[in-house]
């Protein structure tokens, strides 16, 4: 076993214990939210509400989707003793226990949509719309598609938690116990999605409540909430669900986002990867463009945190002027060695159009007063046996609109004009892409039509420059799916939820310790049976003692 015994820990760790014993209250409603009878009495305060809403998704860029699940998975290598606590080394290396302050961040975070959806729920119904149910209902798909996302991110980091469907004061919400994942996920997640599937229009019908179209605007439309009830449904049909009749629906549900997309001018889908890699840069004209649904993120207050985070370090002349100074997260070297195979020979050899300069970044040259990047290597056993020697320092770089890589694309573009600080990039957070839909029916296509599935994941890979791929069997065709959402997806917090589903995510953890010869920091004892959830965090466990359980491994 590793021992770790680091004073700065120690002491950082009782200072973040003492703050979470005087934060009991957390799960509690803000004060702010409880004296809503004077608002949603117009159509204008009915759209500031919804609008509120949207506003408290803006964290969990960073907490959930960097922290809780992609620096969890195989896609990141972390540095597992850093120069202080630094949470995401606790999470990625099993190490975290429920005192940690990003677990009880994104409980109240997504506790606090939840509130605000009830009470626009409750609320909207007696609002006075005259003639216009149309805009009404929209209202109400939208509040319930984001209660329903907000309750199915919630049992899937925590599995059984507290279902809250209605206003509640604090003394009443300390009276709501746990209810299993699967009662939230069939009794409101379910639901809450197929009400707002009912009730939302396709964005080219959406309208403020002025008449003005909002389609531009990536809030949920029909298409996501189909989107992410096909998602649901993956979820279901995989661990630690296991119900085989999910998958039916989940087919239904994500043919009919395919359909859609291919009937309306091939919608949601770069047609080259020149326009792939621009899709996430911060620009009115790609702004929702390929993203079925994103958090939106805006410079001058409003911007995304995990920029910043995603990157150890950028020098200010050719990528950034902000100072970025961030973690010691990296591309897992056998990550990397999808992006440094070449494709192609002689003067038309080339790499995976995604990758190198776009998605991962290998290093930079010195700059004034800014040395060149220190790049590392190690070898890498692949499954034919042979061995390859791979960067392990690379960094994540999807999301940063660097100087360099806007001049590259031959855009014109300050993206750092009006932040006012580092955790200010208007560079939005994709939640559900149409890739995703494509590769999770190509899932389940491998099963009785590999063909069919390989098809798929041939015309994404196609669009990056690679080489199509052929499969011979169902579990051929599905190690390629499984390998081209590793790839497609990278950054975007989906893969550490696939690795769960395929219930995966232990032996790719202790394969990944492994691989890097399981350095001081990491231990394989600590990826325990059950740690497929994160803990109940302490501050909630402490709200009134004995109403919660604390999940297996903690």
């Amino acid at each position: 076993m590793k021992k770790i015994f680091n004073h700065k820990l120690l002491i950082m760790a009782a200072a973040a214990l003492m703050m979470a014993s005087c934060t009991k209250e957390l799960n509690i409603p803000p004060s702010n939210l409880l004296s809503s009878d004077g608002f949603y009495q117009t159509p204008a305060q009915s759209e500031q509400g919804i609008i509120g809403i949207y506003g408290g998704l803006r964290n969990l860029s960073n907490d959930e989707f960097l922290y809780m699940s992609e620096v969890r998975s195989d896609n990141a290598w972390v540095t597992p003793l850093t120069d202080g606590l630094r949470e995401y080394a606790e999470i990625a290396t099993f190490r975290a226990g429920n005192d940690i302050a990003t677990f009880n961040s994104v409980w109240n975070e997504w506790y606090k949509v939840i509130y605000s959806a009830n009470v626009a729920l409750a609320r909207i119904p007696s609002c006075d719309f005259g003639t216009n149910d149309k805009l009404k209902n929209q209202y109400l798909g939208e509040a319930h598609f984001l209660r329903g996302w907000a309750y199915f991110e919630l049992a899937r980091l925590f599995g059984n938690i507290p279902l809250i469907d209605k206003e509640m004061g604090p003394d009443e919400v300390k009276t709501v116990g746990q209810s299993s994942a699967t009662d939230i996920i069939n009794k409101i997640v379910i639901p809450d999605l197929k009400a707002a599937e009912e009730n939302l229009p396709t964005a080219d019908q959406m309208t403020d409540n002025t008449g003005k179209t909002i389609e531009k605007s990536g809030r949920a439309d029909k298409i996501a909430a189909e989107a992410m009830l096909g998602r649901v449904y993956m979820t279901l049909a995989g661990f630690p669900f296991n119900d085989n009749a999910a998958l039916d629906q989940a087919k239904t549900q994500l043919k009919a986002v395919i359909d859609y997309s291919t009937s309306n001018g091939n919608k949601y889908w770069a047609p080259d990867s020149t326009e792939w890699r621009k899709q996430y840069l911060p620009m009115d004209d790609y702004y929702n463009k390929y993203s079925i649904f994103a958090i939106q993120y805006r410079t001058g207050g409003s911007g995304n945190p995990a920029i910043f985070n995603f990157s150890p370090a950028l020098p200010p002349i050719a990528y950034t002027e902000q100072r970025i100074f961030g973690n010691s997260i990296f591309i897992n070297k056998t990550l990397m060695y999808q992006f440094d195979r070449v494709y192609g020979t002689g003067t038309s050899a080339h790499y995976d159009a995604r990758g190198l300069g776009y998605s991962v970044l290998t290093g930079y040259a010195a700059e004034k007063n800014f040395p060149a990047y220190t790049q590392t290597t190690d070898t890498l056993h692949l499954a034919d046996g042979s061995v390859v020697n791979e960067f392990t320092r690379t960094m994540y770089y999807k999301f940063m609109p660097s100087k360099l890589k806007i001049a590259n694309l031959g855009v014109s573009l300050d993206a750092e004009a009006d932040m006012k600080d580092y955790n200010d990039w208007g560079v939005n957070l994709p939640i559900i892409r149409l890739e995703d839909v494509m590769l999770m029916y190509a899932e389940i296509l491998s099963k009785t039509d590999p063909a069919g599935a390989m098809a798929i994941v041939n015309k994404i890979r196609e669009r990056a420059g690679c080489t199509s791929e052929s499969a011979t069997s169902s579990a051929e065709a599905l190690a390629f799916v499984k390998q081209e959402r590793q790839v497609e997806l990278m950054g975007e917090g989906v893969r550490w939820f696939d690795e769960v589903r395929w219930n995966e995510w232990k032996s790719a953890t202790i394969d990944k310790f492994n691989r890097y010869h399981n350095p001081d920091g990491t231990d394989v004892a600590n990826v325990k049976d059950g740690r497929y959830l994160y803990p109940i965090p302490l501050s909630q466990m402490q709200v009134k003692p004995g109403l919660y359980t604390q999940n297996t491994g903690y």
